[in-house]
């Protein structure tokens, strides 16, 4: 006896079936970032110091910054192609917040990290990492105020 297809079984055989998204978000069409290019947009100290001695560093920082705006892209729904020169700006930025980090600059790569959200929010709009709330900086200082002349006279 011939087996049949669950679909026959159940008679849905003929209903249209939206086929899988096949677009992988991590290939990028276009040439990625460079160490070359890299370099260029840093002093040469600095990118000695942030390369570690070593252009695979670069590399793979390279490759971070590309899954992190690959997903950003898949968010809106946008190609990902680096021939784009916004989303090369974004990619070359975020490899530099991604190579302090990786030697834990921190606060030293978080303006990077600022710039680059900021040229995808101006391009596409706010994403889900764009409304966290914003870094909590001294707002106000309060001055105490000078004591008043004759207060503990007051008490007495």
């Amino acid at each position: 006896m011939e087996e049949l297809s669950i679909a026959s079984q159940l008679s849905i055989g003929d209903i249209p079936v939206e086929e899988p998204d096949t677009h992988t978000i991590f290939a990028p069409f276009g040439e990625p970032v460079t160490p070359l290019e890299v370099s260029k947009r840093l002093g040469q100290n600095l990118y000695t110091q942030l390369a570690d001695g070593s252009d695979e560093n670069v590399r793979n920082a390279v490759t971070r910054a590309s899954i992190y705006m690959g997903t950003v892209m898949r968010i809106f729904r946008q190609p990902f192609n680096m021939d784009n020169q916004v989303i090369r700006e974004v990619v070359l930025i975020y490899t530099i917040y991604e190579m302090h980090m990786a030697l834990g600059h921190e606060e030293a790569g978080r303006e990077y990290r600022f710039k680059a959200r900021d040229i995808i929010r101006a391009q596409w709009g706010d994403f889900p990492d764009s409304n966290s709330p914003p870094e909590k900086g001294t707002a106000a200082a309060v001055a105490k105020p000078p004591p008043r002349k004759g207060f503990k006279d007051a008490w007495r």
